[in-house]
C-alpha cells in the first residue's frame, strides 16, 4: 500500500510540474536544496569516520595474555588475549591487530608469517575485554626452530 501511495504522489508532482511553470521552478529549487543537504550530511559523516581513527592512539591500548594456537586447518591460527582501553574519554569500537610469526634459531629470528585482522569490540574507557579471532595465514612455511609470536595494534577506531 505505501508503494502505491508513493507512486501516486510522484505522479501528481510530475503532472503539476508539467502544467504549472511556477511549480516547476519551486520544485527545481527544492531538488537543489535537498541534494545540497544530502551532500552536507555525507561530507560530515565522512569527516566523522576519519576522526574515529584519530581519537585514540595505539599507545592508549594495551595487549596482554596473548596466545596463538592452531586453527581449524594448517594455515590458520586462533589468536586470543585481552585488550585494555587506557583512554579516559573514548570508547574503542574496533582495532586492527597484526600477528607476526617468527622462526627463531640460535638467537636469529626470521619472519615467516604476518597477517592483520580488524576486530570489532566495544571497550569503554578504562576497561578491558577478552577477544579471540581466527587469522588465516595463506603462506606459512614449516617452522624449523622455535616459533615466536609478536602482536601489535596498528589502528584503533573510537567514539
Amino acid at each position: 500500500m505505501p508503494r502505491i501511495a508513493l507512486f501516486i504522489v510522484i505522479l501528481l508532482i510530475i503532472l503539476a510540474a508539467v502544467y504549472f511553470p511556477k511549480f516547476r521552478r519551486t520544485l527545481g529549487v527544492m531538488f537543489v536544496l535537498v541534494f545540497g543537504v544530502i551532500g552536507v550530511i555525507i561530507w560530515q559523516d565522512t569527516q566523522e569516520q576519519g576522526l574515529e581513527f584519530e581519537r585514540v592512539s595505539v599507545n592508549q591500548a594495551q595487549l596482554s595474555q596473548m596466545q596463538a594456537r592452531p586453527g581449524l586447518n594448517a594455515r590458520s591460527f586462533v589468536v586470543s588475549g585481552r585488550i585494555q582501553n587506557l583512554a579516559k574519554d573514548y570508547t574503542i569500537l574496533s582495532f586492527m591487530l597484526q600477528a607476526t610469526l617468527k622462526d627463531c634459531n640460535d638467537g636469529v629470528c626470521d619472519i615467516v608469517g604476518q597477517e592483520q585482522a580488524m576486530i570489532p569490540l566495544t571497550i569503554p574507557a578504562g576497561q578491558s575485554r577478552d577477544f579471540s579471532v581466527t587469522m588465516p595465514f595463506p603462506v606459512v612455511p614449516a617452522v624449523k626452530g622455535e616459533p615466536v609470536w609478536d602482536y601489535d595494534i596498528k589502528s584503533i577506531r573510537a567514539r
